[in-house]
């Protein structure tokens, strides 16, 4: 075993706290959702606010804050598009490109040691 996989047990009772702070969050954002009915893009604001959390608690706050914005980006897109009558296709592909963009920049350039 390296030292990286070795941890402390302060460290695993974070994690542990950390996954219980965004299971909650998220279970209480699905409850909102099925009381509101706001699906999509709803779904996408309860996921950004339990993983941004969840990061966050963990110690990982500019990670869980572009998580957080990421996520709460989608509805913000969703509702430019609706008014602008933009073609979905020519946005799913940006959007797919985009995210590809940003899983090799992370994978290459930020690479986190």
């Amino acid at each position: 075993m390296t030292e990286e996989e070795v941890s402390s047990p302060e460290e695993e009772q974070r994690k542990r706290q950390g996954d219980a702070v965004s299971g909650g969050i998220f279970l209480i954002s699905l409850g909102v959702l099925i009381f509101t009915g706001w699906w999509w893009p709803g779904i996408m604001v309860a996921i950004g606010l339990a993983s941004g959390a969840g990061l966050i608690f963990r110690g990982n706050l500019w990670s869980g804050l572009l998580s957080l914005a990421f996520f709460l980006s989608i509805p913000i897109v969703v509702w430019i598009i609706q008014e602008t009558d933009i073609s979905w296709t020519l946005v799913g592909a940006w959007v797919l490109i985009g995210l590809g963009v940003i899983v090799l920049a992370r994978a290459f350039i930020f690479d986190e040691k």
